[in-house]
């Protein structure tokens, strides 16, 4: 496969819009509730997949679901996205892994996540074969023991992108240290930062910083990208559909930092001016 191959887990998602807090023994109203996200396929693979089969680039992503009717609904609609689904392994499980977000009065959200499967994802000879034949290869929050192998499947050549989550048992100090020296392209936000370890001159660090733009680090040079503020409230999945348009844009040929991540960009800001017209309608 010449495309992007994408690790890492998947969810289902239930977004909600609160009118307040939760606290214990005490009814909160959900004053929001997104009828095109309910459930709305999850994990930083599905949305970097949309983001780049949004630019006509070949997409598989690696990753586990169960077997019952909600991961059917995963499986149907990354193919409807257009990506491909050989890289979903289905596991013997009557629950998909699930995220109900929940977006409190004060603009925080409350994320109740279940993994389902606690470890005992494998990878399969597909999944393997996808990730050895990728061209360009993604490795985001997943099974932190199936690391090491993902890294020996890799194709030397292919161009190496790791997406970083706040995971401290995904991504261990050792794994950090070694993603941190071999990846091509590193993406985060401004709490993450610190997890990078040492890297290359021509690793490019990608960091968001909320309203204060992008930042693009690269042969010790900085550059920023300013954003246009948008108060969509579910902001769930912006990030990893930044970093798809980015890989996107250079499967493309896009070889300036800068030019791709205004493609990530627009493809972040594409999807919450979607979601903010829902909000209000």
């Amino acid at each position: 496969m010449t495309g992007l191959a994408i690790t890492g887990y998947a969810s289902l998602d239930y977004p909600i819009g609160l009118a307040g807090q939760i606290s214990g023994d005490r009814t909160t109203l959900i004053d929001h509730r997104d009828p095109a996200a309910w459930p709305r396929i999850g994990g930083c693979p599905a949305y970097m997949a949309i983001a780049v089969t949004q630019l006509q680039q070949t997409v598989s992503p690696v990753s586990w679901v169960g077997s019952d009717a909600e991961s059917d609904v995963f499986v149907h609609d990354l193919r409807s996205a257009g990506a491909g689904i050989n890289g979903i392994a289905r596991l013997e499980s009557e629950r998909a892994p699930t995220a109900i977000l929940a977006y409190q009065g004060d603009g925080t959200c409350a994320c109740l996540f279940d993994p389902v499967f606690a470890g005992d994802e494998i990878l399969t000879d597909n999944q393997r074969g996808l990730i050895a034949s990728a061209s360009h290869l993604c490795i985001s929050v997943g099974p932190s023991h199936l690391t090491p192998e993902i890294l020996a499947c890799r194709n030397s050549n292919a161009r190496l992108y790791w997406v970083v989550k706040n995971d401290a048992h995904c991504f261990t100090p050792e794994v950090c240290a070694e993603l941190s020296a071999v990846a091509d392209t590193i993406f985060c936000n401004r709490s993450e930062r610190s997890l990078i370890g040492d890297v290359s001159p021509n690793t490019v660090i990608l960091e968001t910083r909320g309203s204060d733009g992008i930042s693009v680090e690269c042969n010790g040079h900085t550059q920023r990208l300013a954003v246009e503020h948008l108060p969509a409230r579910d902001t769930t999945g912006a990030g990893d559909t930044f970093a798809g348009g980015y890989v996107a844009a250079e499967m493309t040929g896009t070889d300036d930092p800068l030019a791709a991540a205004q493609s990530g960009l627009d493809a972040a800001q594409k999807m919450l001016k979607q979601r903010l017209e829902r909000e209000r309608s």
